[in-house]
């Protein structure tokens, strides 16, 4: 399923650097909203985990690109990477999309996933934080 996605993303992506008239594609890069995400309830340690978001795409020019996921000390904050065509022709689509993505247990402290929502009316990022503890079974 997911390779399908990805075949018609960049299917559609060749089909419009191919069709198009310019020489010159113009696009930007923009974060979009996690809404939400679905974290295990803990971790064992060495294990690897999937990590689900869900995020939605304004309209047709919006294309999935990447996962931004940075450390910051003790966190790790996660946002969506969306490719923006820029074109005036693009059609609303509100289309919600889930995003999973792999994470190993690699620290004995909680990891702590702070997945960004957005901006407050001040330019402060919004985050959903969910913390994962960690832990280790003996043998």
């Amino acid at each position: 399923m997911l390779l399908k996605k990805i075949f018609f993303v960049l299917f559609g992506i060749i089909l419009l650097i191919s069709c198009s008239s310019d020489d010159d594609l113009n696009f930007h890069y923009e974060l979009l909203p996690i809404e939400d995400a679905l974290v295990p309830l803990e971790f064992e340690y060495g294990k690897i985990y999937d990590i689900t978001v869900k995020y939605t795409l304004p309209n047709e020019c919006y294309i999935y690109s990447d996962v931004l996921y940075e450390y910051d000390f003790v966190a790790r904050n996660i946002a969506v990477i969306s490719t923006v065509i820029e074109d005036n022709n693009c059609k609303e689509l509100n289309y919600e999309e889930e995003l999973t993505f792999r994470v190993q247990a690699l620290q004995l402290s909680p990891y702590i996933f702070k997945f960004w929502q957005g901006d407050d009316e001040n330019g402060n990022p919004i985050y959903l934080i969910k913390e994962v503890p960690v832990v280790t079974i003996n043998n």
